[in-house]
């Protein structure tokens, strides 16, 4: 529950763009791969997300032009994730959305147990990703933590 509630809160923010919290995150991690486009494969395991998750984001972001899904050069089965310049300005947009929303949840929740919070999401992440449990205690730094998408 408080997840999908975050998530609504900058949901909310992002409408403005017409994007989801989980669009501008599949558009903001696609973007910085600027050498090389991520593959679909290498984009959901970034993101954390299964296949048909991700591919539910990608529908929307393609059909309005925010990316294009191209076949790999040298394995034509591979498709890759290019951003596309609308989809780049989109990011652009965003960001001063998403900047907003980070202020104004950190307003309302604190910025120090922001910070806190998302050490402690990275962690559990991490974790459950590693497959160990690991002390609250962790190395990540705070400028990692939660809500900080550039």
């Amino acid at each position: 529950m408080a997840a999908r509630r975050v998530s609504q809160f900058y949901d909310a923010y992002l409408a403005a763009e017409g994007l989801k919290v989980s669009q501008y995150s599949v558009l903001s991690v696609a973007a910085r791969r600027r050498e090389k486009a991520p593959t679909v494969n290498e984009l959901a395991d970034e993101l954390g997300m299964d296949r048909s998750t991700l591919g539910h984001n990608l529908r929307p972001l393609a059909r309005d032009g925010l990316i294009a899904l191209e076949s790999d050069p040298a394995d034509k089965r591979v498709r890759r994730v290019l951003v596309t310049e609308l989809g780049r300005a989109k990011r652009r947009a965003c960001r001063g959305l998403w900047a907003v929303a980070q202020a104004r949840f950190e307003e309302a929740f604190g910025a120090s147990r922001t910070a806190e919070l998302g050490i402690l999401l990275l962690s559990v992440a991490r974790d459950l990703e590693l497959g160990n449990p690991s002390d609250a205690q962790s190395s990540i730094s705070a400028e990692e933590s939660f809500g900080h998408v550039r």
